[in-house]
């Protein structure tokens, strides 16, 4: 069962097909794990609160699956969010204010999740998922869950996925986000293109989070901005990077170099550097602390390699509400090198788990 929890959501979905997985079987699985984790301290801290009612919603998608009723590719899927989304369940919602309290209803985030099937096994903690220079910041990259949904702060959501070898997506300003008092930004994070695309879609139009249109040539034709101002902070990742570049190139990008990219925060700064240069989107290495020029736009980031055994990521950065032609060329890249590993985690763990 070990390796099942990382083969990631279409696998899991095929099994549950055949009738050879319940979500309740795999979620029980991941519960296994994070608690397994948490007793030896691993993960320097993983921080997270477990959802109560995390095997009774597994339950209640079993059942449904077994009438047919199927809402989509999230069905029955484990997810962990931030613990600052609100969940109206009996798990605590983090805030400015000083300590933690329970929410009267669910978030737009989580209301639309829970329409699309998943599972929302459990929360986060912020200084867990800010930790970005922590290779194990993300609950997702340590096999916690196939699924994580993060909450945008100065590259809260790419960088750290970039960190932990994961795809993120951070969508344009608050694409994923509707009501007032939520986060302004809230993006996926997952072990695949596609499977990022998924859950963005589930958290942008509930009931509807179909797979989305992907092909593998689709960075041939595209003009990308070689965004240099993001290059020069660690000489092993820029060759990492490089070495990205060129495959663009193979795939059919053409690329033009940029030297410098707007720093101001007003709206449309990036869009016209992209409209001036005729370009489909920057790219560069993912890296913290964005400007907030750069947090206004569509970002994904995808593993690229690794730098000292950590990973590091390639990012697409876009025009606003231009997320499918991102994920279009996001996706055309990472099927031209899979350079995604799955993580390993602690042999007393895996062992225990078989």
């Amino acid at each position: 069962m070990a390796h099942l929890l990382d083969a990631g959501v279409l696998p899991q979905q095929q099994m549950m097909q055949a009738g050879k997985l319940s979500s309740h079987a795999l979620t029980s699985q991941y519960l296994a794990r994070i608690r397994s984790l948490c007793s030896i301290g691993a993960r320097a801290h993983a921080g997270i609160e477990i959802n109560p009612d995390a095997l009774k919603i597994a339950l209640e998608m079993d059942r449904e699956r077994q009438v047919h009723k199927v809402r989509g590719p999230l069905h029955g899927i484990p997810i962990v969010l931030r613990d600052n989304i609100a969940t109206g369940d009996r798990m605590k919602t983090r805030t400015q204010a000083p300590s933690a309290s329970s929410a009267s209803c669910d978030s737009f985030i989580a209301a639309r999740l829970r329409a699309a099937g998943a599972v929302i096994i459990g929360k986060s903690n912020l200084r867990q998922w800010a930790a970005v220079s922590v290779p194990h910041a993300s609950a997702s990259w340590a096999g916690l869950t196939i699924l994580a949904v993060d909450n945008e702060t100065h590259g809260s959501i790419v960088a750290p996925a970039s960190t932990c070898g994961l795809v993120a997506i951070q969508p344009t300003g608050r694409a994923a986000a509707g009501q007032a008092g939520e986060a302004a930004t809230a993006g996926p994070m997952a072990p695949s293109v596609r499977e990022a695309a998924w859950l963005l879609a589930a958290m942008s139009d509930a009931g509807r989070a179909e797979a989305p249109e992907l092909d593998p040539r689709g960075l041939h034709g595209r003009r990308l901005g070689v965004a240099r101002s993001l290059f020069g902070h660690c000489a092993e990742t820029d060759g990492v990077i490089e070495q990205a570049l060129q495959v663009l190139r193979e795939q059919g990008a053409a690329l033009l170099e940029l030297a410098e990219l707007p720093s101001t925060p007003e709206p449309g700064a990036i869009e016209a550097l992209l409209h001036a240069h005729a370009l489909d989107a920057l790219v560069g290495p993912t890296c913290h602390g964005v400007s907030l020029a750069h947090a206004l736009q569509p970002h994904i980031t995808v593993p690229a390699g690794t730098v000292r055994g950590l990973p590091a990521g390639l990012s697409f950065i876009g025009a606003a509400h231009g997320e499918a032609r991102l994920i279009s060329m996001a996706f055309a890249y990472e099927q031209a090198t899979l350079h995604r590993r799955t993580p390993a985690l602690p042999s007393s763990i895996t062992e225990a788990l078989r």
